[in-house]
């Protein structure tokens, strides 16, 4: 039985997550295909450039990595995770005589101008960790899962900022506006994202930042929107995820770990500050659990006099579901499941873009996002079940996944191969209870899935972001941050709280993470009435 042999990274949680920050691959290191003709540093005596003569590795400054990373973008430089086996997975550098992987950690090595193409993984080897509020364009924002560079800051105090990235095969290298206040980036929870910056970037000369365009005002989720449901895509139905061959890296696809002596030490004394990172809840029970602010061991929330118990080390990302805690290491990816004992956890599968849990089945999205696969129930044994997905959702109704050529979603049809589509693309989806809810990809819309066909009908306005389970489903109001809770009844929502970093639902209770990530909070049930319940401790 293997321990908890995990190391420092970030968390999310798949159901019910309370965490904040995105969506691609995070894809093994490989190393750049050069040309005959490429530059070296010792030929370069200056700061590499946007045309010729760019020296890989050399210093850059933050204005030529804007200026590289929108170059992908006026070329619409497809995604493509396939590695070296698909002629368009490697674009080529004429600045740097070299080419780079077509991902979104081969886009910000592009960008830097490094000699190879790092991994979100190895991505730290040449940078620095920075405060959130310190980033610069040209930093990045890097988890486990997806990486972005960061453009500038369109209005700080708001939170709102540009970012490039390469995400998906359903849209080229795009230039996108995120919010620190709506708890998520590109799909994935904030929480996860570090922000880093490049060692050898040299701060001046800056790019400009864009004057921000003025805001729309917005008072509640229910405020008005022009834009169209989840379901209003005009692309004709087709079975997805595609039947593709099957993947080789596969969530089961590789060797067993050599177990890592297991930390012994109890929720460490004296700690120097109470902060959290994310939570996650385990549906249909009263569990929560979280991941301390340094990242270094797993929590469970005993409530009342128990507080918070230590059950695990240092973990990449947790997911929880009726059928348990799973927690992915750090290192390799491959995911464990918890025992129900402090730091008894067993291996029971290889790396994943993402896993998803329902009420018995675990779900894994392979690294390079062409096959769904579901855990056996047995050892490391796993089912290939679907083709290519963007990402996966699951809850009360079963197992949902993203196309990754569309964004249509489709519902699994609890047999291998069998999808049926539902609805057009989302920015992100919730299930509570036995509903399941979208939020319109511009985030203008709230939308609720009528249980059959691909009709949806719109139930509120504009979101930051959208949580589901037992006690129902709330949303962020996208300006403010503050919550609101749905009356089930369309455009009727309730406020229940102010602003906070993120919130999970947690059988009928909700709590929410403060704004500075130092407490969590639990909803009275009862206008905007919140206990504190403190929070993990930091070593």
């Amino acid at each position: 039985m293997s321990r908890f042999p995990f190391r420092t990274v970030a968390l999310r949680g798949a159901y019910g997550l309370i965490g904040a920050a995105l969506a691609a691959t995070a894809v093994a290191s490989v190393p750049v295909q050069a040309d005959s003709a490429r530059a070296t540093s010792q030929t370069v005596t200056e700061t590499g450039r946007l045309g010729g003569h760019a020296a890989p590795g050399a210093k850059v400054t933050r204005q030529q990595i804007i200026q590289r990373a929108q170059a992908w973008v006026n070329r619409k430089v497809p995604y493509s995770a396939n590695g070296t086996s698909a002629p368009f997975s490697w674009w080529p550098d004429e600045a740097t005589g070299m080419s780079y992987r077509q991902d979104c950690s081969g886009y910000v090595s592009m960008a830097w101008q490094l000699r190879s193409s790092l991994s979100t993984h190895s991505l730290p080897s040449v940078s620095t960790a920075i405060r959130i509020s310190d980033l610069k364009p040209g930093d990045i924002l890097n988890s486990p899962q997806h990486v972005v560079i960061f453009g500038g800051w369109i209005d700080q105090q708001r939170g709102t900022f540009s970012y490039y990235q390469q995400s998906s095969r359903s849209r080229p290298t795009s230039k996108d506006i995120g919010n620190l206040r709506s708890g998520r980036l590109a799909g994935h929870p904030l929480s996860s994202y570090t922000a880093r910056r490049y060692l050898h970037v040299v701060d001046s000369p800056t790019p400009p930042t864009p004057a921000p365009p003025t805001p729309e005002a917005s008072r509640t989720p229910t405020a008005p929107s022009r834009t169209p449901a989840p379901t209003a895509t005009a692309r004709p139905p087709k079975t997805a995820p595609p039947k593709t061959a099957p993947s080789k890296t596969a969530p089961s696809k590789t060797a067993p770990p050599k177990a890592t002596p297991p930390n012994r030490k109890a929720v460490p004394a004296k700690p120097r500050t109470a902060a959290t990172t994310a939570l996650v809840s385990l549906a249909g029970h009263s569990r929560l659990y979280a991941l301390a602010a340094d990242h270094s061991a797993v929590y469970e929330w005993r409530g009342g006099q128990g507080g918070w118990r230590r059950i695990g080390g240092p973990a990449g990302e947790i997911y929880a579901g009726e059928l348990g805690l799973f927690a992915t290491n750090p290192d390799n990816g491959r995911i464990y499941k918890y025992n129900g004992r402090p730091d008894s956890w067993t291996r029971i599968g290889g790396p994943g873009a993402t896993f998803a849990v329902t009420s018995n089945r675990l779900y894994g999205l392979s690294p390079d996002h062409s096959a769904v696969y579901q855990w056996t129930g047995r050892g490391t044994a796993w089912t290939r079940i679907g083709g290519p997905a963007e990402d996966i959702y699951a809850g009360k109704l079963g197992l949902f996944a993203a196309d990754p050529d569309t964004g249509d979603l489709y519902r699994y049809g609890a047999r291998p191969g069998r999808w049926s589509r539902i609805g057009g693309p989302g920015g992100s989806f919730a299930i509570a209870g036995n509903r399941l809810y979208g939020l319109s990809p511009d985030r203008g819309a709230v939308y609720q899935w009528a249980g059959s066909g691909t009709t949806w009908k719109r139930v509120g306005g504009p979101a930051g972001e959208i949580y589901g389970g037992g006690a129902g489903l709330f949303a962020t109001n996208p300006d403010t941050g503050r919550i609101y809770a749905y009356e089930n009844r369309p455009q009727s929502w309730t406020k229940v709280g102010g602003p906070g970093t993120t919130f999970a639902v947690v059988g009928n209770r909700l709590y929410g993470l403060s704004p500075d990530r130092t407490a969590v909070h639990q909803w009275t049930g009862h206008g905007t009435a919140w206990a504190r319940i403190g929070a993990p401790a930091a070593r």
